[in-house]
This record gives C-alpha cells, structure tokens and sequence, in this order.
C-alpha cells in the first residue's frame, strides 16, 4: 500500500497584517477592508476586531460583534481592484482578463504600459508578468505625479513591493525608450498617438493591446495601425458580462448586466525578413 500523502502546510494561507480581505455574509454581500493591527471594521453594526483574525485560514468563520457570522476571504484581483481607491475609472476585470490572455501576457515578458490610472491594470499585468526572478518587468508611463502616487499605493497595498515595476513620469505619445519590448499595452486617450512609437518599440512578432472606450477612438486607431507597415491587420472585441441568479427553486439571467466598456485591440508586428519558397 502506498503511503498517505503528507498533511498539507497550510501556513502560507493564514490571514497576516496588510492582506486586504473581503468578509461575506450568509447573503452573498461583501465587505472589503485590509487587515491592519490595532484597527476595527464595522459593517452594519458588527464590529470586527482585525487583530483577531491576524493568522487565521483563509475561509474561516467570524463572529461580529452582533452575532451576525461572515465568512473571511483575501481579497482575489478582481475584488480589490472593484473596491480600491481610485481618481479615475479603472479597466474593469472582464477587460482585464481578456488584454492578459489576448494580448499573450506571458511569464518572464517585458511590458510597456501607457497610463497608469487607478494601477488596476498594472496588477493584473504584473500578476501575468510574475516575479523579478523570472526576468520580466514592467515599465508605466504615466503624465501625472498624483495619479502615480495614488496608483503605486494600490499595487502595493495588493502585491506588495514590485522591483522590476518602473514607472516613468514621462509622455507616451512623445516617445518610447525602450526597444524589443515583448508588449505594449495602452489606456490612453489618444492610443493611435502612440503607434509609431510601439513600432519602434516592439520586438518582431510583439504584440500591441489598446483599451478604448468609444467607436470613434477604436476607428482612429485601428486605422493607425492599418497604414503602418510594421503591424498585421488588427484584432477588435468587446465582451458583455451577465451574472445569473442561481437558487435551488430558480436560475435565470440578473436584472443588472456589465454592459459596454470599452473596445479592445490587438495587432503583431512583423519582421523584415523574406524567405522565398519558390522552386
């Protein structure tokens, strides 16, 4: 007989000061809040002292000051970046999501972000780039002294210190420094601004993603990238989410759906090689 499996280390999944957490009650409703010592969360009356549950399982039960019991839970990408402080809107995470997968995010890559914002996209990006070690790295331009600091204390309120994370107080549309970047990836106003200098940018086969809100902007830049001679012709989506209401009696589509967002856009660069196959 083959030996039982080790018990598992669960150590690493213990609540400790700093973690943002989100607290669900019996309803499904959450309340999110970071774990910091000394401090207390009231959500509706039920007072939740945090230094109780510093090194408890993620998952565990907790019994608020009026007996009311939540569940509590670190806060996953998508449910922070939902509740953090922000001065502008953020790219939700349905959007998120499909510029990581769409736009090929991959470990270990090189990133060049335009616009910084509230650092939603920034997490995810850095989350898909992985860490340090794996040689990849993350480079924000961003115009706005305010916006940087509000959005580098969202990263690192989530994932911490980020070395390989530079972010330049610099304008996008005037240039890129770096060259054989893996990826470019904008939220900027005027994204077709920045083409030439993506061009210039990008390694052969790089990948340019944009995240516009309206048809005119994404017409514009589509249009960019289709008179430039560095790039194939562009991929362009936009994605609806609908949550159902699943109960043991009902299971039909919510009333509220995420409609329009913003449109996406992704497009490769090419190569200047040839290769003739003719006889």
């Amino acid at each position: 007989m083959s030996e039982p499996p080790p018990p598992r280390d669960d150590t690493a999944h213990r609540l400790t000061a700093g973690d943002p957490v989100v607290f669900v009650d019996r309803e499904g409703r959450e309340h999110m809040a970071v774990l910091t010592p000394g401090r207390v969360t009231d959500i509706r009356g039920n007072l939740i002292p945090h230094d109780r549950l510093v090194g408890q399982p993620e998952g565990a039960s907790v019994r608020g000051s009026q007996a009311v019991v939540f569940r509590v839970v670190r806060a996953t990408l998508a449910q922070y970046t939902r509740a953090m402080q922000r001065h502008a809107t953020i790219v939700y995470p349905k959007d998120t999501a499909l510029l990581v997968a769409y736009g090929d995010i991959f470990p270990g890559a090189t990133v060049v972000e335009g616009g910084y914002g509230s650092g939603a996209l920034s997490l995810a990006l850095l989350r898909a780039i992985g860490p340090a070690s794996l040689g990849g790295r993350l480079v924000t331009y961003e115009l706005r002294a305010e916006a940087r600091n509000r959005a580098d204390k969202n990263v690192r309120a989530y994932l911490g210190e980020q070395p390989h994370h530079e972010v330049k107080l610099a304008d996008i549309y005037a240039g890129i420094d770096e060259r054989a970047v893996d990826r470019v990836v904008l939220d900027v106003p005027e994204p077709w601004e920045v083409v030439p200098h993506a061009a210039l940018a990008l390694r052969p086969g790089g990948v340019f993603a944009a995240y516009v809100p309206t048809t005119l902007q994404l017409h514009r830049l589509v249009m960019a990238l289709s008179q430039s001679r560095r790039f194939l012709p562009a991929d362009t989506l936009e994605t609806i989410e609908r949550p159902w209401f699943v109960t043991p009696q009902s299971c039909r589509p919510e009333q509220k759906i995420i409609g329009h967002t913003g449109f996406l856009c992704f497009a490769r660069t090419t190569a200047d090689a040839f290769v003739d196959c003719v006889a």
